[in-house]
């Protein structure tokens, strides 16, 4: 990501709120979100370019989010979003790898929706948070995974999505994110510590005062 990127969403965000009204409401939202996370393949710090492949992972998502304020064409929510995955499995030459690891993500953040009132809502989030990887017992040529299993990553996302209103207060979502994290502590390092994490869902979001 380049750098003038990251700023992006913030001055956007401080443009919204000097030009909205500040309306302030107690709207809550909760959204059930399933869908599939799929890890960057990444290269393996060893002799030679041995490569670690990730299968997509099935992943459920809760999230909630607070309006904090409320404008006509725009609305800023905070929000809590908790997303696991509890089996992504692993595929390379290395077999002294994890045959799996499962991954948890807390990242608290801001949504920016536009046309909150409307039956189409088009939305932004970021956020940030913490990560938790823990590897299987096994590795991929079935010996026992002896080492370190798990370890925690400071985590960073964005992405957006759109909710569909199709019954009062009930909608559907559709949710495409990076998590940006950091890698699984696994017996050989990659040989760069960050990864994307792409994850694209859908479910239902339940809305109430």
């Amino acid at each position: 990501m380049k750098n003038g990127k990251r700023f992006y969403f913030p001055i956007l965000l401080l443009l919204i709120l000097a030009c909205a009204p500040a309306v302030m409401a107690q709207e809550h939202e909760l959204a059930l979100l399933v869908g599939r996370l799929k890890a960057s393949d990444r290269t393996l710090d060893s002799v030679g370019q041995i490569r670690a492949a990730f299968d997509g992972a099935l992943t459920y998502q809760i999230n909630y989010a607070n309006r904090m304020v409320n404008g006509e064409l725009v609305s800023l929510h905070w929000e809590l979003a908790i997303a696991g995955a509890p089996r992504t499995g692993v595929k390379s030459s290395n077999v002294l790898l994890p045959r799996n690891y499962s991954t948890l993500i807390f990242t608290p953040g801001l949504k920016l929706k536009l046309f909150p009132g409307g039956g189409f809502s088009p939305y932004l989030v970021s956020g940030a948070g913490l990560g938790r990887f823990s590897q299987s017992g096994t590795n991929i040529n079935g010996s026992p995974n002896t080492g370190d299993r798990s370890n925690t990553s400071f985590v960073f996302n964005y992405g957006g999505g759109v909710d569909l209103n199709v019954l009062g207060p009930i909608s559907v979502r559709g949710e495409v994110r990076d998590f940006m994290t950091g890698t699984p502590s696994f017996s050989t390092p990659f040989l760069n510590d960050r990864q994307h994490n792409l994850y694209v869902g859908a479910g239902i979001v339940v809305r109430w005062k």
